[in-house]
């Protein structure tokens, strides 16, 4: 007979690349992800942030690459995040690309397109160029603001 630790930590699933093109984070998302993934992603850019928020206003590009299955957790804890964000971050703009062909692309463009109301400008686009003039767009905006 044998017994599981309930205290084990939970092993991460999928994958994540994070990159920086001047003042936009684009996360490259691939595989089915859990709340560890989530966390380990998030810690990983809040050190590239705050550098972005020394010199301006930036963003965020989530690019989901294939399927997903994420947890009512994930999406709780993301929104909470981006919630307490501090005062003095800089983020402007958060989006999400979402290919049409990517398994339950319709479910998950209807959870990310309300994910962040009232807490910051999203959006959600079916390719990375229209993501990225958008959050480009965005980023002039909130420039001419200060």
């Amino acid at each position: 007979m044998s017994s599981f630790p309930s205290s084990a930590p939970l092993r991460r699933h999928g994958h994540a690349v994070v990159e920086m093109v001047d003042q936009i984070i684009t996360v490259h998302m691939r595989g089915n992800w859990n709340l560890e993934m989530r966390e380990h992603t998030a810690l990983e850019m809040r050190a590239t942030a705050k550098q972005l928020n020394a010199v301006g206003p930036w963003g965020i590009i989530n690019h989901l690459h294939d399927t997903l299955a994420y947890s009512d957790a994930f999406f709780t804890h993301s929104r909470a995040d981006y919630a307490a964000r501090p005062a003095s971050s800089q983020l402007a703009a958060v989006a999400f690309v979402i290919d049409p062909n990517l398994v339950g692309a319709v479910l998950l463009t209807e959870k990310f397109e309300e994910l962040l109301d009232g807490v910051i400008a999203s959006a959600v686009f079916s390719t990375q160029a229209a993501a990225t003039s958008w959050v480009q767009l965005q980023l002039e905006v909130a420039k001419a603001k200060t």
